[in-house]
């Protein structure tokens, strides 16, 4: 049997997904899921869109980037490293709704300045996210 080598091209290819991880400095390659679609992936996508639909300041995405490798530090999160603010960001978004109980499917930008989401130094002292060293300089809102 011959292999045939491809020349390696972010993106799907016969069944595998090459991918550039850029913490690890090197492409990845690995089998591209077949999910079957159901109910909860629809909910799923509808809330991550209203999430989204926020529209983060910049300031608040630059400070969750510089959150980001303070949090990737903490012994609880080795081996479970996060590599982009808007996981970050959901995640967040994600321990609100679990812990304050919030319905992230209405979402609106007016309700934000009651939420703990409203600012990084508020989501981390109301506990939806860990705290890390000089965490109440995080104040830019949402």
């Amino acid at each position: 049997m011959k292999v045939k080598v491809h020349p390696l091209i972010p993106g799907k290819n016969n069944g595998l997904v090459v991918y550039y991880n850029p913490k690890m400095r090197r492409y990845q390659l690995r089998r591209a899921p077949h999910t079957k679609r159901h109910q909860g992936q629809n909910r799923f996508a509808q809330i991550q869109k209203q999430i989204f639909s926020l529209e983060p300041s910049l300031a608040f995405k630059k400070e969750i980037k510089d959150y980001l490798p303070k949090y990737n530090a903490l012994k609880t999160n080795q081996g479970k490293t996060i590599l982009s603010w808007n996981y970050l960001y959901s995640k967040m978004m994600w321990s609100m709704h679990h812990i304050c109980k919030v319905d992230l499917a209405s979402i609106k930008r007016e309700q934000i300045p009651d939420l703990p989401c409203r600012s990084l130094a508020a989501a981390i002292d109301a506990g939806l996210l860990p705290k890390v060293k000089d965490w109440e300089a995080y104040t830019a809102e949402i």
